[in-house]
């Protein structure tokens, strides 16, 4: 058989080819994410470009230079710093929690409503955890530390940006690290209701849940000794003090 009889044949054979019922919808919905995306991108660039060219115009209104020294009054470096966190905190949060939702439906794979309601909850820890970080850090009035001078007051803003972002680091990490464990001990509750619920009719157990069940528990139990053992270092001692406190009077 010749190459060009092979070629014919094979050719012959992709008549009978019937495409995917859904490619067009999948092509179709891959065009629109690119699009989606592409706008995002756009929307972005175009809010940094504000937001800096804001920037600009604000320290360009209040900066003055005096004897070769940079001077701002400390109310519009503050004004400033304010800012800049507020859009960070307001900037990250719907990134991470992009980022993160794949990751909470793969550990609460057994219940979408429930990663839909942890990733709230974890919204609304993210935005009172930093808001608060904001007001706490917050100045009113000119300080000590800084000198007098421009310098010292930049060198506290970047203190302030620096330890937002490495507590926002710290917890988000902390999540990550948690959130399998708290997705194992979930699935074991469901499991362990699920059974409870079908009774005699319930199917037998499958080994490698019931050690992730055994897993759950034990770590359920020494989550629970670690929080006993500290309420007992703090109050313990503090109860000590009181009875001596009153003795001694």
């Amino acid at each position: 058989m010749t190459v060009e009889q092979l070629l014919t044949d094979a050719l012959h054979g992709t008549d009978d080819y019937l495409p995917s019922p859904d490619l067009f919808a999948k092509v179709k919905r891959s065009i629109e994410e690119d699009a989606a995306h592409q706008r995002r991108v756009r929307r972005v660039l175009t809010w940094a470009a504000v937001g800096l060219a804001a920037m600009v115009a604000w320290v360009a209104a209040f900066i003055d230079f005096a004897d070769g020294t940079a001077t701002m009054p400390w109310w519009t470096v503050e004004v400033l710093t304010t800012a800049i966190l507020v859009t960070v905190v307001v900037i990250l949060g719907p990134v991470i929690r992009r980022f993160g939702m794949g990751l909470t439906l793969e550990v609460f794979r057994s219940n979408r409503a429930t990663s839909e309601r942890f990733l709230v909850l974890l919204d609304f820890a993210y935005y009172l955890v930093f808001t608060a970080f904001i007001l706490m850090t917050t100045n009113f009035s000119t300080q000590t530390d800084w000198g007098g001078n421009l310098a010292g007051q930049l060198e506290s803003v970047l203190e302030r940006i620096g330890g937002l972002l490495l507590v926002m680091g710290i917890l988000h990490a902390l999540t990550i690290a948690v959130l399998p464990v708290m997705g194992l001990i979930f699935a074991s509750n469901w499991r362990r209701a699920a059974r409870v619920a079908l009774g005699s009719e319930a199917p037998e157990p499958n080994p490698p849940a019931e050690k992730a069940d055994r897993v759950a528990t034990v770590i359920v139990w020494l989550v629970a000794a670690a929080v006993a053992a500290q309420l007992l270092l703090f109050i313990v001692p503090g109860i000590i003090g009181l009875i001596i406190g009153g003795s001694g009077e």
